[in-house]
């Protein structure tokens, strides 16, 4: 095993093909996934995956107590509004662009989003009623946007697969905000007035899913910490 790839995973990064395609090769050859839990259980961490084809990354070994079940609840409440915006983003990009189920591997184009916001006034007051970081009243739309999709970028949901068109495709750590999501409102209603749409999860795999959702849900907030420091 690469030690890049397990850089990679120790950051906190989740790995899939679209934004690691060289650490999710190094994983997904037959033995390397359980070598690599193996070594990760020396740190109390697991190798976890979204799914059987999904992004992998490091979980804690095991959510089982009410004590850590209620800790995850807090920390997912207390991201609520950072999951929220990230949600809105990726349902004004579903309003833009027909067919969209914001999965991985899917492309979006600014300048194909831009056409679709300029032509609708909702799409307009949606996009300015976003609270997108460094971003103000003043931008124009085609800014506004480029500081969505950077957002979604800098936070691991889009990959730049090419910056002359400006165009970005999204990576498996999608699954994740689905999971943290559907999670919230079947357990935590109160905070979600918004949701992805659904994708084509059996309820057998969605079940896995928050599994090492619970398992792995500090993950996400062990890279915001580490991401402001």
């Amino acid at each position: 095993m690469r030690p890049e790839t397990l850089n990679t995973l120790l950051a906190g990064h989740f790995v899939c093909q679209y934004a690691y395609p060289q650490a999710y090769a190094d994983l997904s050859e037959p033995g390397e996934s359980e070598r690599v839990d193996q070594w990760l259980q020396s740190l109390d961490r697991r190798l976890a995956r979204l799914g059987d084809d999904g992004a992998f990354f490091v979980a804690p070994m095991q959510v089982h107590t009410n004590e850590q079940a209620a800790k995850v609840k807090a920390d997912l409440a207390r991201f609520r509004e950072v999951y929220g915006l990230l949600v809105e983003m990726l349902n004004l990009m579903r309003l833009t662009k027909e067919e969209f189920r914001g999965v991985p591997g899917e492309y979006v184009q600014l300048a194909d989003i831009l056409l679709k916001v300029n032509e609708d006034t909702t799409l307009v007051n949606r996009l300015r009623e976003l609270r997108i970081p460094g971003a103000d009243s003043r931008l124009s739309n085609n800014e506004l946007l480029r500081k969505m999709l950077e957002k979604l970028r800098v936070d691991g949901y889009l990959v730049l697969s090419n910056p002359s068109t400006e165009t970005y495709q999204i990576t498996g750590k999608v699954d994740h905000l689905h999971a943290v999501m559907q999670y919230l409102v079947e357990n935590v209603p109160e905070l979600t007035d918004n949701a992805l749409p659904d994708t084509d999860h059996t309820e057998d795999e969605a079940g896995e899913t928050q599994t090492d959702l619970l398992r792995g849900a500090g993950t996400d907030h062990q890279a915001e910490e580490a991401a402001g420091e």
